[in-house]
């Protein structure tokens, strides 16, 4: 591959020639990157693990056929004098010259390989690297079609019609016990080779003739009494470096931690995910510390490819430490600890967790528990058993609307902790806005659980027990639906609020596409108020004739309700008669009346707002108001100024009022009561002014405006006289 080829390239010609003839060169694997490529291009990323076996299979026979190594990776006895037939198989019978007993089988061990063997070809690694993602991936294709026939038996569906089965297929009439043991003895398999490819990457082995002497010294030695060390020169060394064996022993570990994980041994699979992730994390940091700098020293073209791909190898090892194996240990530490860990504990453990992405295991494993814990609570009526609300104490009999305001309790606290890192960042953030759509739902469910109660109890006829009930719900069903108006008009009062605060920072102040979106949604919050207004709910049980649909009850939510409608429709009315006096709609009339109708408004709900005691935030709202109320006398005094201008036609200077303001020559067309910002004004300078910049005045240049002038008089003269005219252009 590109990986190999490049690498290779690079070390062999790094280092000396002396030290090539005594030790051979080290291989580099990028296995990790290699392992990604095939993972992306062959059904990985959507999880079509079967596609990928039989992509493994396919490469496997091109790496067994490869000329220099198929002596040592077929398994067939022609090639049984090979250093990796299995000591076992070698000395057995079988050297007869039928065609048959040489495709026989014969079994392979790599590790009897010498090093230096190994460090001749990367196929030596790869094939033992596809032999693990082969049982890999079958593994997990059996766990697939596992949880397929448990769904479809919960489902009473034909098992044989789910797997696609044409009558062929031998799993058909497999159980989900068979499945398992499949799909666990697969897994086993893979981390057979995957410990195979970390064995292969630490070897020493040395040839047959060098243990020969090895063996040979030993023995002289042990007669002599005396000990020998072997020379530097005839040490071993492995056949890769040190980041291949950090990366065969990170992938070796992963996969042990699989199989860990399966085999329900957490504390295993704690300590080889550990492992693992130490490991990529130590290998992005090498290729940090290292990035950019080549093998063999130079400089050139070639270091800037190995820097972009030191930097792409950095990325991808932080990434998959953070998102792949992270999310796994989180995981085994949470089962470690979940036996002595109450409900709540273990909620606010997995919500501790620092990314919990939709593919980990605690998201649903969190989802779960929340469930049960919600149950739990309804169930027991501890909590949630009673709301309040216009001055009603009211029962929550039924165990499904409990479990609905539970749930809804617990998504409020997910948005304002999301609403809070959100304000804390200054970023919008696209998770705050899905909890609080997931918010407004959950009273969505809670509406339409009173609704349904509410229908089954439509047709009794009417007595003191039916209208008690009725009474609770018609008060729960006014409850749900003011907390949810009341959270929507607080989102948009403070979506308001900052159009308004940003485009007074603004150099241009508040634009016509500025005064639209703060009128639309005044428009949306007056509708919602009037909404409020209108809830059902409210009075005394004596009072309520079993007709949720009767009169309103003028109660002190109901004022409060009203005099925020007063409110919004004079902050409404007055934003539309900023519209109609802008430069470009330029209404004045229209203007004038719709300030009249907002300033009339805000007195009436000033008088109103003063007079509930009890309104939530009643002070802040009468203050922001008598601030608007202020700027509204000041916008009618503009517009009745421009409107007069509008009006008068005349001729006359082209200032803007403020400077023309003892002028009674009115202008034709006047454009503004005054330039924002103020226009130069011309004014005299000091001498003194002049005496200093002849300082940096240098001599007159007599030459260049002599011949200047001597080519404008030739221009001159030669455009006199009868054909001039036509010399000209």
């Amino acid at each position: 591959t590109n990986y190999f080829s490049l690498q290779l390239s690079l070390t062999m010609a790094s280092p000396s020639t002396t030290n090539t003839e005594q030790h051979p060169q080290q291989l580099r694997l990028y296995l990790h990157s290699e392992l990604t490529t095939s993972h992306t291009t062959h059904g990985i990323t959507h999880e079509d693990y079967t596609q990928y076996s039989t992509y493994c299979t396919r490469r496997l026979a091109r790496l067994r056929h490869s000329k220099s190594v198929k002596k040592d990776l077929l398994h067939v006895r022609l090639y049984k004098s090979s250093l990796s037939t299995r000591t076992s198989d070698n000395n057995s019978n079988g050297n007869g010259g039928s065609k048959a007993k040489k495709n026989a089988y014969r079994a392979i061990e790599l590790t009897n390989l010498p090093s230096e063997v190994l460090a001749s070809h990367v196929n030596y690694f790869l094939e033992p690297l596809y032999c693990a993602e082969r049982c890999w991936a079958a593994s997990l294709a059996l766990k697939a079609q596992m949880t397929t026939v448990i769904e479809n038996d919960a489902a009473n569906v034909n098992t044989a019609n789910a797997l696609g089965s044409d009558g062929l297929n031998p799993r058909k009439d497999w159980s989900v016990g068979k499945f398992r043991a499949q799909s666990m003895k697969r897994l086993k398999k893979a981390v057979k080779y995957a410990t195979l490819v970390e064995s292969l990457a630490l070897s020493t082995k040395a040839p047959p003739s060098t243990e020969s002497a090895e063996i040979k010294v030993d023995n002289n030695d042990e007669e002599d009494g005396a000990a020998t060390t072997m020379p530097e020169e005839c040490m071993v060394q492995p056949p890769v470096d040190e980041h291949t064996q950090m990366e065969a022993r990170a992938y070796a570990s992963f996969m042990r931690g699989n199989l860990a994980l399966e085999m329900n041994q957490w504390q295993t699979a704690c300590t080889e995910y550990q492992m693992a992730m130490q490991l990529c994390e130590a290998l992005g940091q090498g290729l940090a510390a290292t990035g950019g700098t080549s093998s063999n020293g130079g400089s050139g073209t070639g270091d800037d490819g190995v820097e972009v791909q030191q930097l792409e190898l950095f990325d991808f090892f932080n990434s998959r430490a953070k998102n792949v194996i992270a999310p796994l240990l989180k995981y085994c530490h949470y089962e470690l600890q979940e036996k002595g860990l109450s409900p709540t504990e273990k909620i606010s453990f997995l919500q501790s967790s620092s990314s919990i992405s939709d593919g980990d295991p605690l998201q649903s494993k969190l989802h779960s528990l929340k469930n049960e814990t919600l149950q739990t609570q309804a169930t027991s009526g501890s909590s949630m058993s009673q709301i309040t609300f216009r001055e009603n104490v009211v029962p929550v009999e039924t165990k499904d609307l409990r479990m609905a305001l539970l749930k809804i309790q617990d998504l409020k606290s997910d948005w304002e902790e999301e609403e809070e890192k959100k304000n804390n960042d200054a970023t919008s953030s696209s998770s705050e806005d899905a909890k609080f759509m997931e918010l407004l739902s959950g009273y969505d469910d809670a509406v339409s659980l009173v609704n349904k109660e509410l229908k089954q109890l439509a047709a009794l006829k009417s007595g003191p027990a039916v209208n008690a009930k009725k009474f609770q719900l018609v008060n729960l069903l006014g409850y749900s639906k003011y907390q949810k108006l009341k959270l929507v008009m607080g989102r948009n009062e403070v979506l308001t609020n900052g159009i308004i605060q940003t485009s007074k920072e603004d150099d241009e102040g508040m634009t016509l596409k500025h005064l639209e979106e703060v009128a639309h949604l005044y428009d949306a919050l007056l509708q919602d108020a009037r909404a409020v207004a209108s809830l059902p709910g409210g009075g005394s049980p004596d009072d309520f004739d079993g007709d949720s649909s009767s009169a309103i009850v003028e109660d002190e939510f109901h004022l409060e309700a009203n005099a925020n409608v007063l409110r919004l429709r004079s902050l409404r009315c007055y934003y539309l008669a900023r519209m109609h006096a802008s430069p470009v709609v330029h209404k004045y009339s229209e203007a004038i009346a719709l300030l009249d109708q907002a300033e009339r408004l805000a007195n009436e709900a000033l008088e109103e707002i003063g007079a509930c005691d009890q309104m939530e935030h009643g002070d802040a709202l009468l203050e922001s108001l008598e601030k608007v109320a202020a700027e509204m006398r000041g916008e009618k005094c503009r517009v009745l100024a421009l409107s007069y201008l509008s009006k008068s036609s005349s001729t006359g200077s082209g200032k803007c009022l403020l400077q023309r303001l003892h002028d009674y020559n009115i202008p034709s067309s006047p454009k503004s009561i005054a330039h924002v910002p103020p226009k130069l004004e011309p004014m005299a300078c000091k001498p003194s002014f002049f005496d200093v910049a002849l300082n940096y005045v240098s001599e007159y240049p007599v030459d260049e405006l002599e011949r200047a002038m001597a080519e404008h008089n030739g221009a001159d003269a030669a455009s006199s006289g009868i054909l001039g005219w036509f010399r000209r252009g």
